[in-house]
């Protein structure tokens, strides 16, 4: 058994596609938690994802092996992510977040695009997961790296607290479009899932979860 042990997308938990997905170009979510844990899934589309693993940010050879695994074999078992995290689906869902996935480049060509550091890897599939996996170490850090200046004093808790009451002040169905702004300002301080001081990692969440109540809710009702 080898790299492929780590997949936790295996027969127990695999699902029988009801259209084509062979030919579809794999894309990977990257969620990273504050305590340095690497959840990588590779998602073929929307529903179907053939491989997650849950790694430490430190095992860089592992993650490097993991990426060239990916990169290289054809998916053959496929589940979805909330089936193949399991017990663990809710917990990194809280994890921060980004992308990397083939987009058009100058030259007409598909190369894989990081959302981490806002580049294009290259197309030299010698070195593409040493690159995948730097990016991780850069999005951790510079994303952390954030947080310290929320740090800097005890207000910034008071604030998140002033906007998850914000949030929940009224019960119309249309006060998410009069929150659409502060809902924008919070999704763009998402560096917050990795913020050392739980209290305020915490309220951030709560924030976000009633953000995600307000969207569902007005989204009923347009249907």
């Amino acid at each position: 058994m080898g790299t492929d042990k780590y997949n936790l997308v295996n027969q127990n938990n695999c699902k029988k596609p009801n259209y084509k997905i062979v030919d579809n170009e794999v894309y990977f979510d990257i969620y990273v938690s504050p305590d340095k844990e690497v959840c990588i899934i590779a998602s073929l589309d929307n529903n179907y994802i053939c491989w997650a693993s849950i790694t430490d940010l430190d095992e860089r050879e592992l993650i490097v092996t993991i990426f060239d695994y990916i990169l290289k074999c054809k998916a053959v078992t496929v589940s979805s992510i909330n089936l193949a995290l399991g017990s663990r689906y809710k917990e990194v869902m809280k994890w921060h977040k980004y992308r990397i996935s083939k987009t058009l480049y100058s030259d007409g060509e598909k190369r894989y695009y990081s959302q981490a550091t806002s580049t294009y890897l290259g197309k030299n599939e010698m070195y593409l997961a040493k690159y995948m996996s730097g990016e991780i170490n850069k999005f951790y850090y510079s994303e952390l790296s954030k947080c310290k200046y929320r740090l800097m004093d005890n207000y910034y808790f008071k604030i998140l607290k002033g906007y998850k009451n914000l949030l929940k002040q009224k019960e119309n169905v249309e006060y998410y479009i009069e929150m659409k702004p502060l809902i924008s300002l919070l999704e763009s301080e998402s560096y917050l899932k990795l913020c050392p001081n739980e209290e305020i990692r915490n309220m951030y969440l709560d924030c976000m979860k009633q953000c995600s109540h307000l969207y569902n809710r007005y989204m009923s009702s347009v249907r």
